[in-house]
């Protein structure tokens, strides 16, 4: 391989070594803050309807004591059931954002959980110091980001509705009947709080940009690959390539030719230099070699 070929060669596995390190680099980070704005999205989503539960909580369950009150059941003053309503409106107008909360044995089977979702609730069931989860959910052909904790019961006051059927507001029972919903313990955990957030059209855009930089980072490499390899080969490869030639002929004593060159890098130049004065050297040493022959 000669001298060119080789440094072409060495320049186009650097560009094409940085050109993949660039490409994937940047996917990776740009798919890394998808991922974060998604998390930090889900997050804000999740802490709001913890917010509506404890509005609930604090405001609207006390009227069940309240003059007045028939002394019925109404869901609107379940936590749960107001956080799912407005989430519900929110999802009328992207049904990538849910918010739901389900049970291994829920009250109502509206809140019974997908395989996914069991498997959540069990991860939870086995880890009790696990308190979140987080990751990418492909469904019905959409790609989403979930965030997801888990429902522990830790306040006495739950198993009012939910220890025994005959400890339930006859109301409760006479709605959702006397099968779902009971059986839970003091520090169980029983199912998940869970977020879903739209995440294809952040890693649509992550992948158009990486494309962008890509193709931006190729041109100016093609560029730059041939600026270095037309002046490496005008600097280094044709000045070496006179110098070899010349060489070559003053090892079989040839003299005259084409002139050495004169420009080039400053190693080329040295070398021209010497070359030259080998060669004059060599023709002197010729000639005093056939004069003392000739006497």
């Amino acid at each position: 391989m000669n001298t060119a070929n080789l440094i072409r060669r060495a320049l186009a596995l650097v560009f094409l070594g940085a050109l993949l390190v660039g490409g994937f680099g940047s996917y990776f980070a740009l798919k890394a803050r998808a991922f974060e704005d998604a998390a930090r999205e889900s997050r804000l989503l999740l802490n709001t309807a913890l917010a509506i539960r404890g509005y609930t909580i604090e405001h609207i369950a006390p009227l069940l004591t309240a003059d007045g009150y028939d002394g019925g059941f109404h869901a609107e003053t379940v936590p749960s059931f107001a956080a799912q309503s407005v989430f519900d409106a929110v999802s009328d107008e992207d049904v990538a954002y849910t918010y739901r909360e389900v049970a291994l044995n829920p009250t109502s089977l509206d809140d019974l959980p997908v395989p996914f979702e069991i498997q959540l609730i069990n991860a939870f069931r086995q880890d009790e110091a696990l308190s979140e989860r987080m990751g990418r959910w492909e469904i019905d052909g959409r790609e989403l980001f979930y965030l997801a904790r888990p429902i522990r019961i830790e306040n006495e006051a739950c198993l009012a509705c939910h220890s025994t059927p005959d400890a339930a507001p006859p109301a409760m029972i006479a709605r959702y009947g006397p099968n779902n919903g009971f059986g839970w313990q003091m520090g169980e955990t029983v199912g998940i709080q869970m977020v879903t957030v739209p995440i294809e059209e952040e890693m649509k855009g992550a992948y158009e940009l990486v494309l962008v930089l890509t193709g931006g980072l190729l041109v100016i490499f093609l560029v730059s690959y041939a600026l270095l390899s037309g002046t490496i080969h005008r600097n280094v490869v044709v000045p070496l390539q006179a110098l070899a030639a010349r060489a070559d002929d003053a090892s079989v004593g040839a003299d005259g030719g084409d002139p050495l060159p004169e420009a080039g890098a400053e190693e080329v130049r040295s070398l021209s230099r010497a070359i030259a004065r080998l060669q004059r050297s060599l023709a002197k040493a010729l000639r005093d070699a056939k004069m003392s022959g000739d006497d």
